[in-house]
Parts: structure tokens; sequence; C-alpha cells
């Protein structure tokens, strides 16, 4: 009950049928009140930070769980990214190939370099903390991601050229030497100056040796007309094939022939067996490409990387 002095409180005692009376002042009653709220508010405080410590530090731990999975993940994605670069060097190697079979000029060696490089943030300065201990470099990572999405960007691009082009000249492709002469044997002298085998001297050796027993199968390397079947003092039997469009090929020391002058060969085509005759060291085909009559190096008309058959 509320006086104009202060409140009485009545305390009844039904056992003993008693009534207690009480009468606490306005000024007791209002510090009684303010101890009571700043008690409350001081525990409520004290839960409170004592629930975000525990709530932060389960948040921290859950962080770190979850990046070290996250890390296994990127261990993971490093190898299949280095899988991925091996393909591409392997794709780039391919292009340069069909890009002479297309008659496109080279991908400039400063427009590749574009697919690397680039700015990569530092996470470990603000997350350090956070982060499990492994041999990744995430920043590293980041870094041969986006120069790896340059370099497929850039390959697409160059593809789509190739394909464009290609499908409007495909029958100068079908003319084009592309194939290797021999299915067998080893690659034993290449294009370019080497010593001659008879004088010792330094001279250009126009075609590539291959290295194969007498009497293996030589095969046409593209479509064309066979221009010559003849015996030459240097390069012995001979045959010489025109695929048109200023390309030819030759086919030397040979043991005996499977075609005649005139004939039409496709790629694939039977036109020979190895052999030992001119002027030769050993049983092996010799295989010139020449455009405008100018010896060119045969690699730069294969699409195999491997030059061992």
């Amino acid at each position: 009950m509320k006086t104009a002095d202060g409140f009485r409180f009545f305390l009844i005692n039904d056992k003993k049928n008693r009534v207690n009376e009480v009468f606490l002042s306005k000024p007791v009653v209002y510090t009684a009140g303010v101890i009571a709220l700043t008690l409350l508010m001081g525990v409520g405080g004290f839960l409170s930070l004592t629930l975000s410590d525990t709530q932060y530090d389960m948040r921290v731990q859950s962080l770190k769980n979850q990046n070290r999975e996250l890390v296994r993940v990127m261990e993971d994605m490093k190898i299949r990214l280095d899988d991925a670069e091996v393909l591409l060097t392997d794709l780039v190697h391919q292009d340069e190939a069909l890009r002479v079979y297309a008659d496109l000029p080279s991908v400039d060696a400063d427009v590749r370099a574009l697919g690397t490089g680039g700015t990569v943030n530092d996470f470990s300065e603000d997350y350090g903390d956070l982060m499990p201990s492994t041999d990744i470099n995430f920043n590293s990572l980041e870094g041969n991601l986006a120069s790896l999405g340059r370099e497929i960007t850039l390959q697409r691009n160059s593809y789509e050229q190739i394909y464009s082009k290609l499908s409007e000249d495909i029958v100068r492709l079908r003319h084009t030497p592309s194939i290797k002469p021999v299915d067998r044997g080893y690659l034993t002298s290449r294009f370019g100056v080497r010593p001659d085998p008879w004088t010792k001297k330094r001279r250009m050796h126009h075609g590539q040796d291959f290295g194969v027993l007498s009497g293996t199968p030589v095969y046409a390397t593209a479509d064309g007309v066979v221009k010559s079947r003849n015996v030459h003092t240097g390069y012995g039997n001979t045959v010489v094939i025109n695929h048109g469009y200023n390309t030819k090929t030759i086919f030397a020391h040979l043991s005996r022939f499977a075609v005649k002058t005139g004939d039409e060969v496709k790629r694939g085509d039977l036109i020979a067996y190895s052999g030992n005759t001119g002027r030769s060291t050993g049983p092996h085909l010799h295989y010139e490409v020449r455009v405008n009559n100018v010896p060119v190096n045969p690699r730069h008309y294969f699409l195999l990387n491997d030059l061992e058959l």
C-alpha cells in the first residue's frame, strides 16, 4: 500500500492468524531499486561478455576447421592446375603446327606473355592466424589460376581463327604434308646444318632421315600427283610428289617403287619401300618438303610432338 511518505506492506501469517505491517520510506525503496537494477545490469553484462567470448572462440575454431578443409581442396586444385598447365603447353605446341598447316602466322611471343603476371591479394597478412600450416602459396596459386585463364582465352581465340581459316581452305589442307612418311623407326638426322657423313665438312641437310630397315613401307604425306619416279646419283631411287600450292615432297634412297609417274595419290597411300640406294651410309629414308622449290623443315608439318615412331 502506497502512503504519502512511503510504502506500507502487510505480511499475513495464516497459521498464526497474524498480520505484520512493514513500512518503507520512499528513499529506502528508491535506493534498493537502484541497487537491484545495478546488480541486474552488471550480471547481465558479465553474462553477455562471457557468451560473446565463447561464441567468438567457437566461430574462430569453426573457421579454422573450414580452412583446413579448404587447404585440402586447394592442394587438389594445385595438382589439377599443374596438370592443366602441362596440357596447355602441349596445346600451344600443337597450335604452332596447326598455324603452319593453316598458313597463318605464329602468335607473337609478346602476345602470349600477356597470359602471365597480374595482381594478387596477400591474404596471409589479414588472415594469417586462420591459415593452417601448408606448403601451398595461396597468392602464387591465385596468380597461376588467373594466368591460366588468360592463356586459355588466348588459345581458344587462336583455335577459332585456325578453324575459320581451315574451313575456308579444306582443299589446300588435303594437299598439305601433315604425317610422317613411315610408321616405324627413329629420326636419325634432322633438318639443318650438319657434318657431311662422307666429307665430315659441315653442310646443309635439306630434309630428315628416318632410320628404318630396307623394305619398310613409305607413305604419301598428302594428296598429290607423282611428278617423277627415277634414279638419282646421290638420292638413289627417288619419288617426287607434287601437291600443288607450290609444295612438293621428296622420298629418297628407296629400294623399290609402288607408284609410277602421273599416279594420283592420297595421304597415307603406299608409294614405295625404303632402302639403301644412292649415296647412303646405311638403310634409311630421306624425306624433304619443298615450298617454291625451297627446302623447309618437315618438322613444321608434323602434328605429333614425338619424332620417335
